[in-house]
């Protein structure tokens, strides 16, 4: 079993790593979430102008499935090249551009694959949630929320046994299903302890929405240094892949 989370000790620890490159971490994260926004602002166009035409338009639809696409793509790369400037920051080192920008086939892939997993558990909970609550209405009305409820407490525990997906994935090489079974296996035994660090987290990123919303270029790095932070304490701090080799070469 893991030491115990020290979880003040952590969110320093974090903070300081960002504190290494704050101008690069911000301006990475303007990057990536500018990308994120301009590909949505393409799947709300295209998504309008298919409701609103009356014969169906199939360039629109592909228009809608490149935003898609490019969201999808560009929310995994912006997730590595955080989680890489947080572990050389956590290293000891300052993060230079290249540990922001590089493209890694490979470790995208694997949390592509992480992401989809979570996605379907996540839907088949709240399917499962729904069709019993159905099912419970038909005895009684009030029977329909115990389900729903039942199935939010599901929603956050996986919320939480979970929220060290990325660095499993990328630092140490495991595929989908063999993460999701080593996060619950480490969080499991102090799940309270991690619950309370992820409301921190949340916290920390409402706090910086609350800031006109460009807190979050502030919040969100914070929050994943603080998440690598406490990854490396309760699992390793290796480096199993080699997502942090060659990127200062060249």
């Amino acid at each position: 079993m893991a030491a115990a989370l020290p979880v003040g000790a952590v969110i320093k620890t974090g903070y300081a790593a960002f504190s290494k490159a704050p101008f690069l971490f911000v301006g990475f994260t303007l990057i990536g979430g500018g990308i994120n926004l301009a590909s949505q602002y393409i799947q709300d166009q295209a998504s309008k102008s298919i409701q609103d035409s009356a014969e169906f338009g199939i360039g629109w639809v592909f228009i809608f499935l490149l935003g898609l696409s490019i969201n999808i793509v560009a929310s995994l790369w912006m997730n590595l090249g955080l989680f890489r400037g947080a572990w050389r920051a956590l290293n000891g080192e300052i993060p230079i551009i290249k540990d922001f920008v590089r493209w890694d086939f490979r470790a995208i892939r694997r949390l592509l694959w992480m992401a989809i997993l979570l996605l379907v558990i996540n839907l088949i909970v709240l399917i499962t949630a729904a069709l019993a609550g159905g099912l419970a209405s038909l005895i009684r009305l009030e029977l329909f929320f115990v389900p729903l409820f039942v199935g939010s407490l599901v929603l956050i525990y996986l919320a939480v046994t979970q929220m060290f997906h990325v660095p499993i994935v990328v630092a140490q090489g495991e595929r989908a299903m063999q993460a999701f079974r080593h996060g619950r296996k480490v969080v499991d035994p102090q799940f309270w302890r991690l619950l309370g660090f992820g409301l921190l987290m949340i916290l920390i990123t409402f706090a910086g929405l609350l800031i006109c919303g460009i807190g979050i270029l502030v919040a969100a790095p914070v929050v994943v240094c603080c998440l690598v932070a406490a990854y490396q304490h309760l699992f390793n701090s290796d480096d199993c892949t080699g997502f942090l080799a060659d990127v200062r070469q060249g």
